[in-house]
C-alpha cells in the first residue's frame, strides 16, 4: 500500500512540475513548468549608439498586410545573427509586434488583464500601457490575445478577446472611444476572437463571424456601427484583407466553410466560395492575391492549395479552379509571394511553389510552425520555438544563409517585425530588438 502510494504522490508530482503545449503540430510538447513565465528573464541593454528608424510595421503581416518588410535603409547581414539590443519579459498571447517610427506597441496578457503596451524602440522602456480587463484562454492554443493591434495617423485601434473595439492615442496611450463588436449570443470560436482589425479609408473592418453577420465595419472617429455584412456564419482565424480585380476593391473575408467577397463601402456580399477544411473547417492562412484575376488560398489537414480565377460577368462574378496542389498545406504560417513564385510551409516543411502553374520548385527544411516574411531577395523566418533563419527567396533552389537560436524554447507563434536593420520579437515569455545593419 505504501509503494503505491508513493507510486501516487510521485507521479502527482511529476504531472505538476511538466507543462504540455500545443506547437502546431499533432504531437504535443512536454517541458517543465517554469512557475512564472517572465519571472526567469533578465532585462539587457546594447549601449551602442541608437539607429533612428523611419519605417512602420503598422499592423498584422507588416504595413501592406502581405508579409513584405518595407526598404531598411541600411545593408543587413544575412548570414550572420542580428546583435542583441534589449530583451525584456512579456506576457502571454501570440499577437504580433506593431512598430511605428521610434516605439514598439504589444498586446500581452498581464495577468487578468489583456493590455496595450508602448515601448521605446531604442531601449524597450515602457512608455504607457492601456489595459481591459479580460482573459482567454483555451487547451490547445493557450493563454493570451490573438489579435494584432493596427497603427493608423497616429491612433492604435485594438480588438480586444472579449470582441471590445478600442481606438487609443498612439502617442499618450489615452482612451478615444470604445465599442462592443459582439452581442451576448455572440458564439466564440473555440480559439477565440483572432482576427486584427483593418482600416479602409474612414472604417475599421473586422471579420469575427456570426450568425447574422460575420463581418462589420465602425467609423473611424466615432467608433459606430458603419454596416453589418449579409455574408453570415461561424468565425474562423482569418483577419479581413482587401484585394483589387477589375479596379474594384474586394474585402476577403471567411466563416467555416466558405470564403468571400464584400463590397467594403457597404458590406454586400460580391461572391463566395466553398472551401472545406478537414478537421476544423477553420480558415487559418490569409489568402493572396496572385494577379490581375487570380486568388490563392491555402490550409493544412491534408487540403493543400488551390488557386481561384476571378471573372466578372453579367450576372455577377464566377469564380473557377486554375490549379491545386497538395505541396503547399499552410497550416497557419502564411505564404508569401515574390516575382511570380510563392514561398510557405507545407505544414512545417518549406517549399517553393510556381504561382502559374502550382509546380513545385523545391522542397527545403523543416522550420516548425512559425511565421514567415520576406525582405529584399530573404525569407526571414521565426520559427515556432524561437529560431531565426535566413533563406534565398530564388525558385532555382532550397539555399539557407542562416540559422540560430533568437528566443528562449517558449510557444512562438507572434509575427516578429523588420524596420530600419531592427528585428523585433516576441513570444509568451520575452520581448526583444535586435540590430541586424552591417557595421559601416
Amino acid at each position: 500500500m505504501s509503494k503505491i502510494l508513493v507510486l501516487l504522490f510521485g507521479s502527482l508530482f511529476l504531472f505538476g512540475c511538466m507543462q504540455m503545449e500545443w506547437r502546431g503540430g499533432m504531437v504535443p510538447h512536454v517541458g517543465i513548468k517554469n512557475g512564472d513565465s517572465t519571472a526567469a528573464q533578465t532585462i539587457t541593454n546594447n549601449k551602442n549608439n541608437f539607429r533612428p528608424n523611419s519605417s512602420n510595421w503598422s499592423q498584422f503581416r507588416g504595413p501592406n498586410r502581405d508579409g513584405v518588410s518595407p526598404q531598411q535603409g541600411v545593408k543587413i547581414k544575412w548570414n550572420q545573427q542580428p546583435d542583441p539590443r534589449w530583451k525584456i519579459p512579456s506576457g502571454e498571447g501570440h499577437s504580433s509586434v506593431v512598430v511605428n517610427e521610434d516605439t514598439v506597441f504589444t498586446l500581452e496578457q498581464n495577468g487578468n488583464e489583456e493590455t496595450l503596451f508602448a515601448r521605446k524602440l531604442s531601449n524597450g522602456k515602457e512608455q504607457w500601457k492601456f489595459s481591459i480587463d479580460t482573459k482567454w484562454d483555451d487547451m490547445m492554443s493557450g493563454t493570451g490575445p490573438r489579435s494584432t493591434p493596427t497603427l493608423h495617423n497616429g491612433e492604435i485601434f485594438t480588438l480586444f478577446s472579449n470582441g471590445l473595439l478600442c481606438c487609443v492615442n498612439a502617442q499618450s496611450g489615452k482612451l478615444n472611444w470604445k465599442t462592443k463588436t459582439i452581442d451576448e449570443s455572440y458564439k466564440f470560436p473555440e480559439w477565440g476572437i483572432s482576427c486584427s482589425p483593418l482600416i479602409w479609408n474612414n472604417l475599421i473592418v473586422l471579420n469575427q463571424g456570426g450568425e447574422n453577420s460575420a463581418a462589420h465595419a465602425y467609423d473611424i472617429v466615432s467608433g459606430k456601427l458603419a454596416w453589418n455584412s449579409d455574408f453570415h456564419g461561424e468565425g474562423v482565424y482569418i483577419s479581413p484583407i482587401l484585394l483589387e480585380f477589375f479596379g474594384e476593391k474586394h474585402l476577403l473575408v471567411a466563416v467555416s466553410g466558405k470564403v468571400a467577397s464584400l463590397n467594403p463601402e457597404n458590406g454586400k456580399l460580391r461572391w463566395e466560395h466553398p472551401w472545406k477544411i478537414f478537421l476544423n473547417n477553420a480558415l487559418i492562412a490569409q489568402p493572396i492575391q496572385l494577379g490581375s484575376d487570380r486568388l490563392l488560398l491555402s490550409a493544412g489537414y491534408g487540403k493543400g492549395a488551390e488557386c481561384l480565377q476571378i471573372k466578372k460577368t453579367n450576372n455577377g462574378y464566377q469564380l473557377s479552379t486554375v490549379w491545386k496542389s497538395k505541396n503547399l498545406k499552410s497550416k497557419f504560417s502564411n505564404p508569401v509571394l515574390k516575382n511570380g513564385f510563392l514561398y510557405g510551409f507545407s505544414e512545417n516543411l518549406l517549399v517553393c511553389l510556381n504561382a502559374t502553374s502550382g509546380d513545385l520548385q523545391w522542397r527545403g527544411k523543416k522550420y516548425g510552425y512559425g511565421r514567415i516574411i520576406i525582405s529584399e531577395d530573404k525569407l526571414v523566418i521565426l520559427g515556432n520555438t524561437g529560431i531565426l533563419s535566413v533563406v534565398e527567396a530564388s525558385p532555382n533552389q532550397f539555399n539557407e544563409l542562416y540559422s540560430g537560436a533568437l528566443l528562449s524554447d517558449v510557444r512562438c507563434w507572434n509575427g516578429p517585425a523588420l524596420v530600419g536593420g531592427y528585428f523585433l520579437a516576441m513570444n509568451g515569455q520575452e520581448l526583444a530588438c535586435f540590430d541586424w545593419a552591417q557595421e559601416l
